[in-house]
């Protein structure tokens, strides 16, 4: 069967489907204005502004993932998850997962664009500035109450690295959980994991803990580009394997709460990445944890303090033996800062937001070294000064504007200014309009600013932030009394980008050279029915991320996308679950392109058995189709080939 007519059954099957549910007839398209709010509609989120408001106000573009999808769905990492949401992708190179957005994900950036939380801690670390997306943040999702997803910049809330997204989850609290949970899963390629939650509510404390950790031999590789006797003939065996453990876990006691956070993992490397053999112990190691103490302090109901402090640490190291040395190379990032925000609803039409945030960097550092010969080892602490403020102000009934400013300091990058600006209109109790705009920034990070290599590289301490700027329209509405639709269409301009550059014929620089332009329109349904918990979505992304000096499509960027995926119970308690994901191929860095993506997954669910019992199966790349990502500088590849056919089963057992 001909890709084509695959993708032309599928779009046929997903009408078919849509019209026998009923949702859209002609007495239906009449009464659109005049329904009540949808409980999507009226959801509160608070990752937009700091604090909890409803998503139709909220000054940005938003996206949610329910503790219910995770669960239906399989999801076991972040990036699985977030890569079904509308405008979102993901790149594996086999060693960390990377993620796009909206076209842009430049060659090994290692996330440092988009900022991930766990309630509100940013767990992005001081070093590279990056955000794990795989088994690295080794975190159990089955605890995920939900995700919330900030499109756009955000710096005016969160400062550097909040640029394309804001992804913050929602740990459940131990009234939710009330109990203990067990999941035990295996599966393709010598995959085997488990993981624990535990949680409950006596009287004003609330605790809860989760864990998660597993143990994969990954999958063997030929590469063409690699077959020479000095490297294996090009064969990977062996070399695909992982080990991760992660645990969260959080207390509260009235308005006090301390939370607090581990996950280390080892991986292998199976590309020959950094000129690495294709044996022996190639391999990355990360290790990250925090501790976070919060108090909020209430005057009256719409007046409170609220009291953060916080420390972290990473620790990374890596090794790569390769042409008859070995290579090593390690980063240790320690810092911790506090923060007081405050909240005040001044009568009835203004809701103010201001906070003062210190971080103090003790180590950013980073050393590379062989058997020999230490080659780089140094240590650049910094601090940074943060002050913001926003207004909500509610101009008439059902039209809000939103207006805030980010001051942000850096002993040793400078100063940045983030404003953000939005106009929120809901113009009909199921329907909103949103016109947005905003700036913002992210620092270099140790690598880009002060490494050095005698035969490689040469450092550039004077390298500025790279800024962003974004307008955006966004129009919610709800179509039916079980189908919501959103529309995005924006535009962004990225300047002072840092990008690497021949310094001289040998030597590499990382120098603001580049600028890049991005147009997009995002089109998502949601459907739920109110009865049976069938449920669906379809996410259609049309992008063009362009180099503005050349007019040249951005590296790894597809320029159209559907994600689909459908929630089917057979019965009150078995589910069937699949889904399909189509990409158009990505520009890759030697100027050739991949080719198109078809991706189909099956899950199947059963909800209960033997009354404490839940099991599930879930199948990834179905047909087994080899598809391919662009590869970073770090290769000789041009493309990596992806996950083949995955099967996976979890027995999960609740008291």
């Amino acid at each position: 069967m001909k890709s084509s007519y695959r993708l032309y059954l599928f779009f046929t099957c997903l009408s078919l489907s849509a019209f026998s549910f009923g949702q859209i007839d002609t007495a239906g398209i009449k009464n659109l204005f005049e329904m009540s709010f949808s409980n999507l509609m009226d959801q509160k989120v608070v990752t937009a502004s700091k604090y909890a408001q409803n998503i139709s106000e909220a000054a940005s573009s938003i996206g949610t993932i329910t503790a219910e999808e995770i669960k239906y769905f399989g999801y076991k990492t972040l990036g699985e998850a977030l890569n079904g949401q509308r405008g979102i992708y993901l790149s594996n190179d086999k060693n960390y997962l990377q993620v796009g957005s909206r076209g842009f994900s430049r060659p090994t950036d290692y996330n440092n664009r988009i900022v991930i939380m766990i309630d509100g801690h940013i767990m992005n670390e001081v070093v590279y500035g990056s955000a794990f997306m795989g088994n690295e943040l080794a975190i159990n999702l089955e605890n995920v109450e939900r995700i919330e997803i900030i499109r756009g910049p955000g710096a005016s809330v969160y400062g550097s690295g909040a640029m394309l997204n804001i992804v913050n989850l929602f740990m459940k609290k131990g009234s939710e959980i009330n109990g203990l949970s067990v999941s035990a899963g295996t599966g393709s390629f010598g995959k085997n994991d488990l993981s624990v939650i535990y949680g409950k509510k006596i009287k004003s404390i609330d605790f809860s803990i989760s864990g998660t950790g597993g143990i994969s031999k990954g999958e063997d590789y030929y590469f063409r580009e690699l077959d020479s006797s000095g490297t294996n003939n090009g064969i990977s065996r062996g070399m695909d394997w992982e080990e991760y453990f992660g645990l969260q876990s959080a207390f509260s006691y009235n308005n006090f709460k301390l939370s607090a956070g581990f996950s280390s993992r080892a991986k292998g490397i199976p590309t020959g990445a950094f000129n690495a053999d294709l044996t022996g112990d190639v391999k990355t190691i990360d290790d990250r944890y925090f501790v976070e103490a919060g108090y909020r302090k209430e005057f009256k109901r719409s007046n409170y303090l609220l009291f953060r402090s916080y420390y972290d640490d990473y620790c990374y190291s890596g090794s790569y033996p390769g042409g008859g040395l070995n290579y090593f190379d390690a980063s240790k990032g320690r810092w911790g800062g506090g923060e007081i925000q405050y909240y005040l609803e001044a009568g009835e039409k203004n809701v103010i937001t201001a906070g003062i945030e210190y971080k103090y960097i003790f180590r950013s550092d980073y050393k590379e070294w062989d058997d020999d010969t230490t080659y780089f080892d140094k240590n650049f602490p910094f601090s940074s000064f943060s002050v913001y403020a926003q207004d909500q102000i509610k101009i008439v009934r059902n039209l809000h504007l939103t207006a805030g400013l980010r001051y942000d300091r850096y002993s040793i990058f400078g100063q940045a200014l983030s404003p953000r600006l939005a106009l929120v209109y809901n113009y009909s109790l199921n329907s909103s309009l949103k016109l947005l705009y905003s700036d913002a920034f992210r620092i270099p990070n140790f690598y880009e600013s002060f490494y050095e290599s005698y035969n490689s590289h040469v450092a550039n301490p004077d390298i500025q932030s790279e800024k962003i700027s974004a307008q955006e329209l966004v129009w919610s509405h709800k179509l039916s009394k079980s189908l919501y639709g959103n529309l995005s269409i924006y535009h962004f301009l990225t300047f002072d980008l840092i990008d690497q550059h021949l310094h001289d014929e040998n030597l590499t620089e990382f120098h603001n050279i580049g600028k890049a332009i991005g147009y997009g329109l995002e089109y998502g349904f949601k459907y739920k029915h109110p009865d049976n918990n069938s449920q669906a979505f379809l996410n259609l992304t049309l992008q063009s991320t362009l180099d503005k000096h050349t007019g040249e499509t951005l590296s790894n960027s597809p320029a159209f996308m559907v994600k689909s995926g459908f929630i089917f119970p057979v019965t009150k308690y078995f589910y069937i679950v699949p889904g399909f994901f189509f990409e158009t191929g990505r520009k890759t860095l030697a100027g050739n392109k991949t080719g198109n993506l078809y991706l189909f997954n099956l899950g199947i669910n059963s909800v209960r058995f033997l009354k404490h019992f839940e099991a599930s199966l879930k199948v990834r790349n179905l047909f087994n189709r080899a598809y391919y990502s662009p590869a970073g500088y770090e290769h000789v590849q041009d493309v990596l080939i992806q996950d083949s056919r995955n099967i996976y089963f979890k027995v999960t057992a609740n008291f």
